[in-house]
């Protein structure tokens, strides 16, 4: 089952760019906790990062790479840290939250048509570190400064696909220093991306015939969806 989850999910990250892991994530969550899903995601999408990077390579956009990063990667050990300290509960309700903010501020940023200079996108890069360190889809706070930047669908994909390789690589090995992670979270974890891999070609096809409002509004839907599983667990989950 969770497989089969993988590989839709897979589909979804390679069509969007985005919510694959976040979306696999709230699946996960119900069936081994939210604090053990984290790590266990952050080993697959290492996998699935990793694939994408590679069907996108020529498209991305390496310059908004080295400077997301630069800003980013020290802002993410900290975030990694943070997290070992909080409650599943709290873990849910940084999720719902992180969701919720991010779909006003795409729309806020789809009606400005802003463009995203050197300091905007390093400003954004360093939020989205600490943000990344905590919770899994980060790129929906990253995606309209990204796309600020001029970036196509495609080069998006590409772009979004190493930085958040890089990112959950820094990750895993934060949480592999703690007990957050163990050989059966681990095992899990490449399973599951090993799954993500041929979702991700399913997923290159399907955004090839998607044009970029259909992407967008699709993104959005799923931002909606996702907040209110988090919220949910959020509200059930014990302190």
């Amino acid at each position: 089952m969770l497989a089969l989850a993988a590989f839709a999910t897979g589909i979804v990250h390679g069509a969007t760019g985005l919510a694959g892991g976040v979306l696999l994530a709230a699946i996960l969550a119900h069936v081994i906790g939210i604090k053990a899903a984290v790590p266990t995601i952050t080993a697959a999408l290492i996998l699935s990062h990793a694939s994408r990077s590679l069907l996108y390579i020529r498209d991305t956009d390496w310059p908004v790479v080295r400077q997301v990063l630069l800003f980013g990667v020290p802002m993410i050990v900290i975030g990694a840290v943070i997290f070992g300290y909080l409650a599943p509960r709290a873990v849910a309700s940084v999720f719902a939250l992180f969701l919720l903010i991010s779909l006003p501020i795409r729309r806020w940023a789809a009606r400005q048509q802003f463009r995203t200079g050197p300091k905007l996108l390093a400003g954004a890069s360093s939020v989205w570190g600490l943000l990344a360190g905590n919770v899994i889809g980060p790129g929906f706070f990253l995606t309209p400064f990204l796309l600020g930047t001029g970036l196509g669908r495609l080069a998006f994909v590409g772009t979004m696909a190493f930085i958040t390789l890089v990112m959950n690589g820094l990750k895993l090995a934060v949480f592999g220093a703690t007990d957050l992670m163990n050989a059966e979270l681990l095992t899990l974890g490449v399973a599951l991306g090993i799954a993500t891999i041929p979702g991700n070609w399913f997923g290159r096809a399907v955004l090839k015939r998607l044009d970029d409002q259909t992407h967008r509004s699709i993104v959005d839907a799923m931002t909606i969806a996702m907040s209110l599983n988090f919220l949910y667990l959020a509200v059930t989950l014990p302190n």
